[in-house]
């Protein structure tokens, strides 16, 4: 059984949430196409790597950067889908 899925795109944007241990983190596989945009959950429990593999926190993220994501393989039916982020290494 397959428990997480493989995600390649371009950050769009960084949400924060009404919560405070949470953000939304929205990335595309083409920015000019919002059916390949992803919303991912941030949580602590979200590891942020940079391209040595060195953890990053969740600041070091922009806009623009090219990010390689492992995440839940369930998601919201919305537009986009929304999913929890487990492994996001910006490239």
């Amino acid at each position: 059984m397959k428990y997480c899925s493989y995600r390649k795109g371009i950050i769009v944007e960084v949400k924060s949430s009404s919560k405070e241990d949470y953000k939304y983190i929205t990335i595309a596989e083409d920015v000019n196409n919002i059916y390949t945009f992803t919303k991912l959950v941030y949580s602590k429990q979200t590891i942020i790597l940079n391209h040595d593999y060195n953890e990053i926190p969740v600041e070091d993220l922009k806009v623009g950067d090219t990010v390689f994501v492992y995440h839940s393989n369930v998601m919201t039916l919305s537009i986009p889908p929304q999913t929890v982020a487990y492994i996001i290494e910006v490239k």
